[in-house]
């Protein structure tokens, strides 16, 4: 493995371990209350919507069509790696989510309401870190992975437009709807930006690896 790959992994994970430490031990920071203040009265119609539309695609059961939709389309086309990683993006993702916030237990911020129908109402009641921001950094940033590999030209640009787009902006909607802190969106960003690597890297390895069996397959070794 590239030497920068296992600094950056290094840096992230110290970065997100001092932040997740942070809040258990702090509770809720002195930046976090600055900007809730400076939200409150600001908002607009437009940006309402915007940024309401966005932080939907992490609502409910909404990952659960997205995830199977790509895996779907992964498995029309025999791509059955790409379909268990897909997979794991959702599952990676609430388990990380769920585990931070039952051990920190941060509260959220103040007017949020927790959802009547939800059914993770015991993990859902916390803050940090935002399992919306950790499923689209983990989920889109390996689509756009994917989409990297496989696409070419316009189809390429535009899966990869749309993945960073989202990604980029559904920080900003989570800490502008008053869903979270801050810095429970900076912590989940630097959280899931970890664990992205660390799924693509593993990818990377089962790929080669199968394609080291086909090749000895194919000159009759049988050797893996």
């Amino acid at each position: 493995m590239d030497w920068k790959i296992i600094a950056i992994l290094i840096l992230l994970f110290l970065s997100g371990f001092a932040i997740s430490l942070a809040a258990y031990v702090i509770g809720v920071f002195h930046i976090d209350i600055e900007v809730a203040v400076a939200l409150i009265g600001g908002h607009n119609p437009v940006l309402d919507a915007i940024m309401a539309a966005v932080s939907f695609l992490g609502d409910r059961f909404v990952p659960v069509i997205l995830v199977a939709t790509v895996a779907a389309i992964c498995a029309v086309k025999k791509k059955w790696v790409d379909t268990v990683f897909v997979a794991l993006t959702l599952i990676s993702s609430a388990a990380i989510a769920g585990t931070l916030k039952a051990i920190i237990g941060r509260p959220r911020p103040p007017g949020f309401s927790l959802d009547p129908y939800d059914l993770f109402q015991p993990f859902n009641q916390y803050s940090y870190p935002s399992g919306h921001v950790l499923f689209f950094v983990i989920f889109f940033g390996f689509s756009g992975f994917l989409a990297w590999n496989y696409l070419t030209g316009w189809k390429r640009w535009l899966s990869l437009i749309t993945c960073i787009s989202l990604i980029t902006l559904i920080g900003p909607s989570r800490i502008y709807l008053g869903e979270h802190w801050i810095s429970d969106v900076i912590g989940s960003y630097i959280i899931g930006t970890f664990f992205l690597i660390i799924l693509i890297l593993l990818y990377m390895l089962t790929e080669s690896r199968n394609v080291k069996i086909l090749k000895n397959m194919g000159n009759g070794t049988g050797k893996i």
